[in-house]
């Protein structure tokens, strides 16, 4: 940042305080001159503010391309995709953020016959749990996409559904806390992809390496209808697409969160202010605007002089 304002003030002294010589045939030229050349350090001045704020914030890394991860599966700006893992039965769910579980099946599906309710709850706890603090942008969006595979009927309601159904529900968790939820009730028999775009709101910014894991959890109640006529039964089923390298990219299980960076977290805490710092508490970037600002305002007035 430094050596920025150092070329930047070189520049103004050059464009500013170059002396110009004016007479009687050339004093309207040399205004003009004088005009667009304070416009010029003007325009300069706004598109080095914006470079110098620009590098000093956050850059989420929501990419087009995920990230395969960290090796030890642990959340960073760059790795910061969390992908879900478990068994064929449902019976376990995990996450990480890295994309490789050898022991994790492709899909996992539980089903319920005859005229029974399939009362489905997975939860998805991180492992290993996170170990150190995150932070995510606020304002940014997490973003989750899942393929799911469903039948029966969920709709309070609707056919045999009369108030013990439920839509699939989506939650996301610090830990054992809920922070978030969101109800999906369009979907239907079959393959269905849930895209879920959370904002990042304050309680969401903060996340406890000590107890505060993520967590995402799926809750639905299907009911199923026994067979008619020695026709086969309408089963209730719940199946979930995990992360896996035979599944196309939009079936696998994912959550990608906007990570702060080492450089945004120590802006946004003051960790690299130092003791008694007055400019530690200002927006990144701020102080930067502050310099260049000046740096312009001197060199219009100075060409303000050299016209009269």
């Amino acid at each position: 940042m430094g050596l920025v304002l150092a070329l930047f003030s070189a520049l103004m002294r050059e464009l500013a305080y170059r002396p110009s010589k004016q007479n009687a045939q050339t004093g309207r030229a040399s205004r003009l001159f004088m005009d667009r050349r304070g416009l010029s350090v003007t325009i300069v001045a706004l598109m080095l503010a914006v470079l110098m704020i620009s590098s000093t914030t956050a850059s989420p890394g929501m990419n087009a391309m995920q990230s395969p991860g960290s090796e030890d599966g642990q959340p960073t700006a760059e790795h910061n995709t969390l992908y879900l893992f478990g068994n064929a039965q449902l019976s376990n769910c995990n996450s990480k953020f890295n994309n490789t579980n050898v022991e994790s099946a492709e899909y996992g599906e539980d089903t319920q016959g005859g005229n029974g309710e399939l009362n489905m709850k997975l939860t998805c706890r991180m492992e290993p749990t996170l170990d150190e603090d995150v932070i995510l942008a606020v304002g940014e969006m997490i973003e989750m996409n899942f393929m799911l595979n469903l039948n029966g009927q969920w709709t309070n309601g609707q056919e045999t559904c009369e108030g013990s159904c439920e839509n699939l529900n989506v939650s996301l968790a610090k830990g054992g806390r809920e922070v978030a939820i969101k109800e999906f009730d369009s979907l239907s028999d079959g393959e269905n992809q849930v895209v879920w775009s959370l904002p990042v709101t304050e309680d969401l910014v903060n996340w406890n390496g000590s107890q505060e894991s993520f967590t995402v959890e799926f809750r639905m109640v299907i009911k199923s209808q026994g067979s008619l006529f020695g026709l086969s039964d309408d089963e209730a089923v719940f199946g979930l697409f995990f992360t896996h390298p035979n599944n196309a990219p939009a079936y696998n299980a994912t959550v990608t969160f906007p990570i702060l960076n080492e450089t945004a977290v120590e802006e946004l805490t003051g960790g690299g202010g130092g003791d008694g710092d007055d400019d530690a508490g200002l927006l990144p970037g701020f102080t930067a605007i502050i310099g260049v600002g000046g740096l312009a305002a001197a060199a219009l007035l100075r060409a303000n002089e050299d016209e009269e």
